[in-house]
């Protein structure tokens, strides 16, 4: 009986060691995904005629404000803008703005599919449920990501808020690209090994 306890605890501890992987992995990727956009858009936020206004009106607008905006409008979250009379209005600023380029949609794609990859390489995934299993792990490392720039990436404005929307953020940044891309890098890999 201590076998079979001892095995079960053994399997537990790797499990939870893989999951970790994962989570270490996603939280890597939501980060490069971010310097990546902040790279790629940062320049031509600055340079905006949208910017140069609102900072003249006075708005506490940052660029790596706008840039979080961006790299969750790459995962298909839009953004919350108040309009008149209590009314909002919600864009995607790479579809919106011409000088935003669809290329920033494949960003979090490749990293969360690398960050897969990389934790069923460092939890030595050879099956593809283990894959899985590391792969999934990095919604653990993105979602607290995604949820912090429903707070870091609000900027108030008058008496509203612009920011990214809370229920796409959590279900589609925090949620279903870390998990499905994830799980797609760790299985692929892990079957190829």
């Amino acid at each position: 009986m201590s076998m079979t306890t001892g095995s079960a605890s053994s399997s537990t501890q790797s499990t939870g060691k893989t999951v970790g992987l994962g989570a270490v992995a996603g939280f890597g990727a939501a980060l490069l995904g971010y310097l990546v956009t902040y790279v790629a858009t940062s320049s031509t936020i600055e340079n905006s005629t949208a910017s140069q206004i609102l900072e003249a009106l006075g708005s506490d607008i940052s660029t790596w404000k706008v840039v979080g905006w961006v790299f969750l409008n790459a995962h298909g979250v839009s953004t919350t803008f108040p309009g008149l009379f209590g009314t909002t209005s919600s864009v995607n600023l790479i579809e919106g703005v011409e000088a935003f380029s669809p290329v920033l949609y494949a960003v979090p794609v490749i990293a969360l599919l690398v960050a897969g990859v990389v934790a069923a390489v460092a939890s030595g995934a050879s099956a593809a449920k283990s894959g899985a299993i590391a792969g999934g792990g990095t919604v653990l490392g993105y979602l607290p990501v995604a949820l912090a720039g429903l707070a870091l990436f609000a900027v108030t404005i008058g008496d509203a808020t612009a920011r990214p929307d809370p229920v796409t953020t959590v279900l589609l940044a925090g949620l279903v690209y870390p998990a499905v891309l994830g799980i797609v890098g760790g299985v692929v890999v892990s079957v190829l090994r």
